[in-house]
């Protein structure tokens, strides 16, 4: 016996269903004690009687719903699948990316930022911090518009990523703020590729703004904290040297770059640094 075939959801039931999504997108957004990362979250699945492919395919065009995932009853479902696995890793690298500038975001920056303390620990091997403010960023808003102010950041964001070396990562964690996490790199090292990023942002000129302001030019100011492996620091404590390095620098006049104070090794691996310098100078006179 054949079976009975659905009718085609009617328009006053497909604007019933994009209320019900809404709704409970809302609820989600609303809700602040709700993770946001991909270590917690759940599929939420609802029978849509009558609803056609085609016709969820219009909806999520009208209606913004590209975060929601629709497979058929009765249809093969193998292409639907390669077409749920595509949005399932768009989905997985809008959570660890910025929407605007498409750097990893702050949930990204952390977890990165803790797997490269568990190495350094491993190695002893150093590990820096920069944190970037761009200076006076409400003034660019207010004298050229907030979509002026959005291409400063993804200026910013291009500079960072044509700055850094392919296994550093940078990140934007707030407004105007960046960080860029550099394993394997020392203070001097560091803080040259901390001065040329400064140095590249500032040569660059800006014209965007309908209103008739002329070309501009915008600075940031950087905090650089750095640690090696086995120093008794946490990720936390760390990101607050830059941060404080970083309010450092724009107390005494922005576009500049700050340095944290070096924390003081343990005294093993103290010894065994000192001891290693030794033998530098014992077989190469110090050169």
């Amino acid at each position: 016996m054949p079976r009975p075939r659905l009718k085609s959801l009617s328009p006053a039931s497909r604007e019933r269903l994009v209320d019900e999504l809404s709704a409970i997108w809302k609820a989600v957004l609303d809700n602040p004690g709700l993770a946001r990362d991909c270590d917690t979250g759940l599929i939420i699945m609802r029978l849509c009687a009558g609803l056609t492919m085609e016709q969820w395919s219009e909806l999520a065009a009208k209606h913004d719903l590209s975060r929601w995932m629709a497979l058929p009853l009765r249809e093969n479902p193998a292409p639907h699948l390669v077409e749920l696995q595509k949005i399932l890793e768009d989905l997985t690298y809008r959570s660890e990316h910025d929407s605007l500038t498409n750097l990893a975001n702050r949930a990204q920056f952390e977890r990165f930022l803790e797997l490269e303390f568990e190495r350094a620990g491993r190695t002893g091997a150093p590990l820096s911090l920069a944190m970037f403010d761009v200076d006076d960023f409400k003034a660019v808003n207010d004298a050229h518009g907030h979509p002026c102010g959005d291409k400063v950041l993804v200026e910013m964001a291009g500079i960072l990523l044509a700055g850094k070396r392919g296994y550093d990562l940078a990140a934007r964690i707030g407004g105007e703020e960046f960080v860029l996490v550099l394993p394997g790199a020392g203070m001097i090292r560091a803080l040259a590729v901390v001065e040329r990023l400064l140095e590249v942002l500032g040569e660059r000129v800006f014209s965007c703004s309908p209103s008739g302001a002329g070309p501009f030019r915008v600075t940031a100011s950087a905090g650089l904290a750095c640690h090696r492996g086995g120093a008794g620091l946490s990720p936390a404590q760390l990101i607050e040297m830059a941060d404080k390095a970083l309010y450092k620098a724009k107390e005494n006049g922005k576009n500049r770059v700050e340095k944290a104070p070096l924390p003081p090794l343990p005294e093993d691996i103290r010894k065994t640094y000192v001891h290693s310098e030794e033998k530098r100078f014992l077989f190469t006179g110090g050169k």
